[in-house]
């Protein structure tokens, strides 16, 4: 059969690349779903089947290390996540041995992140040891808890600037509808930031459950700062921005509103504790106007006419 290709020897290499590949895409999908990165948002998406939430704060705040580290689990944590070297007071100082960390803030919330009338947990803590800021949700299952998300951010920046880290971090404000519901629902928002030599920036991820995943639905860079020390005199450049719900007609959406400032880098030594003074350096105001899309179930981008209009209805 002429038109017939028989197999050969050559082609075990292809074959094998293709098999390559292949486990490498299936791989990448799986780490996908898994966790999600955007920006400095880290958010795993593993499950874990929890006791209540309750139980879970109790352990929290247990003095047994044991209890503590089994909670510091069903939080997703590592053994070496969840310990913090001991150091002697000798010099030069040495490890000694290790404990396990203790929060410093705990939060239970409640609140529906879906579109139903299921109330999902959302338990939250600080650890000031390793400036480390936990955010874990859970939703109700037949006899207990599942959790379905952890968000993890190394927040040294926002606990270096004296600022309530773990209320920066971590909130939960309401969904834009319509009208009224029962129960009226909310979205999770959460910021991580990162940076280096004269750069800061922090992004803000906003979350709401689909089908029992925690899923972003909006994300956007809160806050990005430059500042250059070898200018005369030396200078910062700002962007700064807020996302505020909103309704337009019967559709519920948002608006992003966008400022920019530039200012003397030794008012930024002086006031960089103080997040609230620098909305009075802010110009050239902008909004971006979103809509939600409830079968993508996420925001979407439109034109509307003067967008920052709508921020005075």
């Amino acid at each position: 059969m002429g038109s017939e290709r028989q197999s050969t020897k050559s082609d075990l290499p292809l074959a094998m690349m293709l098999i390559v590949i292949f486990m490498m895409r299936s791989a990448a999908a799986q780490a996908s779903a898994i966790s999600e990165v955007t920006g400095y948002l880290d958010v795993s998406r593993e499950h874990a089947a929890w006791p209540s939430p309750e139980s879970l704060v109790r352990d929290l705040h247990s003095k047994d290390d044991g209890v503590r580290l089994n909670a510091f689990h069903l939080l997703g944590l590592s053994d070496e996540r969840a310990h913090v070297k001991i150091w002697s007071q000798t010099s030069p100082s040495e490890v000694i041995g290790e404990a396990v960390v203790t929060p410093d803030q705990i939060e239970l919330r409640y609140a529906s992140l879906g579109e139903g009338s299921n109330q999902h947990a959302v338990l939250a803590l600080q650890i000031t040891q390793t400036q480390n800021i936990l955010a874990a949700v859970a939703i109700p299952k037949a006899g207990g808890w599942e959790r379905i998300a952890v968000f993890d951010c190394w927040c040294k920046y926002e606990m270096y600037v004296g600022q309530d880290a773990l209320a920066e971090s971590v909130q939960i404000r309401p969904a834009p509808e319509t009208g009224p519901t029962t129960p009226q629902h909310f979205e999770l928002v959460l910021r991580a930031s990162g940076g280096g030599t004269g750069i800061y920036t922090q992004d803000e991820g906003h979350f709401r459950i689909f089908r029992g995943e925690l899923r972003c639905v909006m994300s956007f860079v809160s806050r990005h700062l430059s500042c250059d020390p070898t200018g005369r005199p030396p200078g910062c450049d700002m962007e700064r921005r807020w996302f505020y719900p909103t309704v337009f007609g019967n559709m519920p959406g948002g608006v992003i509103v966008e400022g920019r400032a530039s200012f003397p880098q030794s008012t930024l030594e002086v006031e960089h504790s103080i997040r609230d003074l620098e909305n009075r350096y802010v110009r050239e105001v902008t909004c971006v106007t979103y809509q939600w899309d409830s079968e993508a179930f996420h925001y979407e981008r439109f034109k509307a006419t003067d967008p920052c209009r709508c921020l005075t209805r």
